[in-house]
């Protein structure tokens, strides 16, 4: 199963897309969902803001230990 996101206003009662053309004659599920409010922009990020928050370590590029790598990929 594939999913496919598309984000667009609806002019009309017809959905043209482009992303869609290779799903044309198999069987999908189409589910719409409204925007309740309007995206709102994200707050400016200020540089520096976290400044002392964040430390990394001398050993950061470092190769993780085997154990910790094999949690990613349970």
């Amino acid at each position: 199963m594939e999913a496919i996101k598309i984000r667009t206003r609806l002019e009309s009662e017809t959905i043209r897309s482009p992303e869609l053309r290779k799903l044309i004659g198999k069987r999908v599920e189409i589910i719409i969902l409204e925007e309740t409010e309007p995206n709102t922009a994200l707050p400016k990020r200020q540089p520096g803001s976290a400044k002392g928050e964040i430390t990394v370590t001398n050993d950061f590029e470092k190769p993780l230990p085997v154990e910790i790598v094999q949690e990613f990929y349970k």
